[in-house]
């Protein structure tokens, strides 16, 4: 597992990685840099929605599943700043296939639920996978 960094920006609202075995992540680290007050209301309801997809021979989807991982959970209203350097609450769980399915690739995609970024703003996150 390598260790991957990720931007999303309003320019950028999505990252999407392609391999050939099933992928397993561990969130580290995010970041929402945004020089404008109120962040922990406008994080509150925002997640970061993981999608993962598995693809068989015939380029047809096998399974595909949707995992929020909500910002709610990494801070409270006290906290300082949008950093969140050690997340420890965002568990993924691998897509669940029966046993000898015929899948060839797989595909993870990263977006932003309820969060509309403004230009001068991004989230930044850092994962194993």
């Amino acid at each position: 597992m390598a260790l991957q960094h990720v931007r999303i920006t309003a320019e950028q609202p999505m990252a999407v990685f392609h391999g050939g075995t099933m992928p397993r992540l561990e969130f580290r680290m995010a970041l929402f840099r945004t020089p404008h007050a109120g962040w922990q209301q406008r994080l509150y309801r925002a997640a970061l929605v993981v999608t993962t997809v598995a693809n068989g021979p015939d380029g047809r989807t096998l399974a595909i599943d949707h995992q929020p991982m909500r910002f709610a959970l990494l801070y409270n209203s006290s906290w300082p700043e949008p950093v969140f350097s050690k997340i420890t609450r965002w568990p993924y769980k691998p897509l669940e296939l029966r046993a000898g399915a015929p899948v060839v690739s797989w595909s993870v995609e990263l977006r932003l639920r309820e969060l509309r970024l403004l230009p001068d703003e991004w989230v930044e996150v850092v994962f194993l996978g």
